[in-house]
């Protein structure tokens, strides 16, 4: 199985309990029904995110295309710093520079 990456814009609500804004931002995001963990670097459009607040950013992805496909049809999940859940995150579109054509994003069209 071969990896990809994802290029997607996306919505992140950190949480209060964050305690800190983040910035050049990579934590843990967590598929929704696996559980399984995948590597995301978070870019702010403001260039930062204060917890408690919610911020549009552009991720890169990396995962295998099977679960790629699977996120981008929940369409959203939450992320974490290791044990602690410190947002979610919600796509709002699909990046131009995919390593793979994804499918249609439903409700974006």
């Amino acid at each position: 199985m071969e990896e990809s990456v994802a290029e997607l814009e996306v919505e992140i609500a950190l949480l209060q309990s964050a305690r800190q804004k983040r910035s050049d931002y990579r934590p843990d995001h967590k598929h929704p029904l696996t559980g399984e963990n995948f590597l995301g670097h978070l870019t702010f459009h403001d260039g930062y995110i204060d917890p408690g607040t919610v911020s549009r950013a552009h991720l890169r992805l990396l995962a295998y295309r099977d679960h790629i496909d699977s996120l981008l049809a929940f369409g959203s999940w939450t992320i974490w710093e290791g044990a602690t859940h410190v947002g979610s995150v919600r796509i709002i579109g699909v990046g131009a520079n995919n390593s793979f054509n994804p499918m249609p994003l439903r409700g974006t069209g």
